[in-house]
């Protein structure tokens, strides 16, 4: 996994992200309760979102592996320069920031995050308003577990 997220972690976040878009208390206070060494879920979501956003920018900028150095600086360059892929990177360090500050059993803003990071996710999708989040985000479940 990338960013620094095991698959764990990923899959971890995912759940959240689901329970919270069912509005799933129960499967929220359990993901949230985690274990030892377990990043608190509103910063891990949040965490979880910043993955979501690079990945989904980068698909949208056409980034692939069998790039050249010099085509990804390109794409670099793209992105940089690029509004909405600058407010998408000023989102998702407040959500972190905010995840980080929160309590590990603060089901309120675990939820406000994930809601943000589904309206995030959807918003760079190519039809926001149709696109079905339990089918997005079984995507990014796949993509974690065929990544790790």
């Amino acid at each position: 996994m990338t960013d620094g997220l095991t698959v764990d972690e990923a899959l971890r976040a995912l759940a959240a992200l689901e329970a919270a878009w069912k509005d799933d208390d129960e499967a929220l206070s359990a993901l949230a309760a985690g274990g030892p060494g377990e990043r608190p879920l509103p910063a891990l979501v949040a965490a979880y979102g910043e993955h979501a956003m690079d990945t989904l920018m980068a698909l949208a900028f056409g980034l692939r592996a069998t790039m050249s150095d010099e085509e990804i600086a390109e794409i670099s360059d793209a992105v940089s320069s690029n509004i909405g892929a600058r407010m998408s990177a000023l989102l998702t360090q407040t959500l972190k920031a905010w995840g980080t500050l929160a309590a590990a059993d603060d089901l309120s803003v675990t939820k406000i995050i994930a809601a943000t990071v589904i309206d995030a996710m959807r918003a760079v999708t190519e039809d926001p308003g149709k696109t079905e989040v339990l089918p997005l985000l079984a995507t990014f479940r796949s993509y974690a577990l065929n990544d790790g």
